[in-house]
């Protein structure tokens, strides 16, 4: 059997995708073409690559948010070059060179159009598709400034469709628009200006932040999918406070999204 896999972001929530590639490769169900966005963009590109579901985890495995991150010079709080030199390690240079083909999708923040990344080099398209505005610095590439894709496209199912005739199957990582938010902090100023993620928690104004980007994104998302029905979609039951940056539960990701892809893909019957 083979599919089209169009894979959502949601950061350390699309570790989830893992664990759907694992419930795949049990019954033998090959992806021939596979389009993601942001986290789903960069698991996307292992599983285009040809890397098994269990060596894309161990890629992972020692690496925590961050080692992800450096000082960022171009109006994000964060940069980059962690980010490019762990996909350098793994993945080849450009995307013609991967098994599968493969498209990321990313944001051009000028003209506030989706952009398709689907040959020239790897790193760039991986980089910008995963550039959460205001969150991690844009990607300027060819006389263009990127952020993450997720604003207009985050579960590319139309860009998979321009690939393949297979049915596409969807994976849907976005973080619930309902998810609460504590407002509570009894510190004094001092305290914390010192230690502003304190016991595991963000910062308030990281918080509010991440939400306003959320809200819209997974509004938008729902409508999208909707209308564009994938033959299968698979949305795992994630822990609505598993954070973006959460690297430390990749396992608890993964293995909620391989049971949710087994619940689905056992209940469907799809013809060759």
């Amino acid at each position: 059997m083979k599919v089209g896999l169009a894979l959502g972001g949601g950061g350390a929530r699309g570790f989830a995708h893992i664990g759907v590639m694992r419930a795949l490769e049990e019954r033998g169900i090959q992806p021939v073409a596979v389009a993601g966005c942001s986290m789903g963009g960069i698991v996307g590109a292992f599983i285009a690559a040809g890397i098994a579901s269990s060596e894309i985890r161990d890629a992972f495995a020692d690496l925590k948010a961050i080692d992800l991150f450096d000082w960022s010079r171009k109006g994000g709080l964060i940069g980059g070059r962690g980010l490019e030199k762990q996909i350098s390690l793994h993945l080849p240079e450009r995307i013609d060179q991967l098994q599968v083909p493969f498209r990321s999708t990313a944001v051009d923040i000028q003209s506030g159009r989706p952009f398709v990344f689907f040959e020239g080099e790897l790193v760039p398209a991986l980089r910008a598709t995963s550039a959460v505005p205001g969150i991690f610095s844009p990607v300027e590439h060819n006389g263009r400034v990127f952020v993450d894709g997720g604003l207009l496209v985050n579960v590319p199912i139309e860009e998979v469709r321009s690939m393949t005739t297979r049915p596409v199957l969807a994976v849907d990582v976005t973080p619930p628009p309902d998810r609460k938010l504590i407002f509570e902090d009894n510190r004094s100023f001092l305290e914390k200006l010192k230690a502003p993620f304190h016991s595991g928690k963000r910062p308030l104004f990281f918080e509010l932040l991440t939400k306003a980007y959320e809200i819209p994104a997974a509004i938008l998302n729902d409508v999208r999918v909707a209308g564009l029905r994938p033959e299968i979609f698979i949305k795992p039951r994630l822990d609505p406070d598993l954070k973006p940056e959460d690297f430390d539960r990749m396992d608890d990701a993964i293995e909620v999204g391989y049971g949710a892809a087994v619940e689905v893909l056992d209940a469907t019957t799809l013809e060759e």
